[in-house]
């Protein structure tokens, strides 16, 4: 958490603002936070153009004339507009003040499971941070899928794996079986084609409907004009332990697969 829902979302509002706009000083509040590129960041970005704002899996790439900067959000970060004079939330890390304009994009992640990798061209630096990541959950195909399944580990370990598939987390995986009705401990390889197809079209549907929602908010997400999603009300299993299902009216229940937790119903 925040997941591919969430990101789209932050990637979509700031794809509507940022486009076209020149950076007039980038302040790093803390420097660790930058895992790859910081003197690039913090010497030469100021009077480049923002010309796109991009997604890949998980990741926020503000892609800068001579170079990008790609933001993971971890567990509890957050990349929102804010006007430039007012206070800093505690925990933010990193602030991008822009040319004729009063607001300005922060990034803060208190637990600093996130963080910011950069580049000054696509032939260098941080490619290992994007190239690593499977194909995207909201487009991966059948036959894509079916081959990323041939593997004999439990179905949500696979799911969960950004090496395999990038984009779902724990909230989707759970909705996402859920709705294509496998249970999450089911050996990948194990599965039917028809149940790769309900399941392909399970993914892509939860994620569509969980953008369109602007996302799940349980704690730290909000998204880059700092509003909370509302997918959470339509969750069939995550975060609903102790109640009962609402296709079948067992009780939901928690229980840990590859060292996460997992919902589901049980009679």
């Amino acid at each position: 958490m925040p997941e591919l829902p969430e990101v789209q979302t932050v990637v979509s509002q700031l794809a509507a603002a940022l486009p076209g706009a020149t950076v007039a000083s980038v302040r790093l509040h803390r420097p660790d936070v930058v895992h790859a590129g910081r003197a690039w960041l913090t010497r030469h970005v100021a009077g480049h153009a923002i010309t796109a704002i991009s997604r890949v899996g998980k990741r926020i790439i503000l892609h800068v004339a001579g170079g990008e900067i790609v933001i993971h959000l971890g567990m509890s970060g957050r990349l929102t507009m804010e006007q430039g004079d007012a206070p800093l939330a505690l925990h933010t890390h990193l602030c991008i003040r822009l040319v004729d304009r009063s607001d300005e994009l922060r990034f803060r992640d208190p637990r600093r499971f996130g963080g910011v990798w950069c580049r000054a061209s696509k032939s260098e630096g941080n490619g290992e941070f994007l190239s690593t990541l499977g194909p995207d959950a909201l487009s991966i195909r059948v036959p894509v899928l079916r081959q990323v399944l041939s593997r004999r580990r439990q179905i949500k370990a696979i799911l969960m794996d950004q090496r395999l598939i990038s984009g779902l987390g724990n909230i989707y995986c759970d909705e996402a079986l859920h709705r294509a009705a496998i249970h999450p401990l089911t050996p990948a390889d194990a599965l039917s084609q028809k149940q790769i197809n309900r399941l392909a079209c399970s993914i892509r549907s939860t994620l569509r409907a969980a953008i369109k929602a602007g996302g799940s908010s349980f704690r730290d997400y909000r998204s880059a004009d700092g509003q909370p999603g509302w997918f959470q009300i339509s969750h069939c299993v995550y975060g609903r332990e102790g109640e009962s299902c609402r296709a079948c009216g067992a009780t939901i229940v928690r229980s840990l697969i590859a060292g996460r937790s997992d919902r589901k119903s049980v009679v």
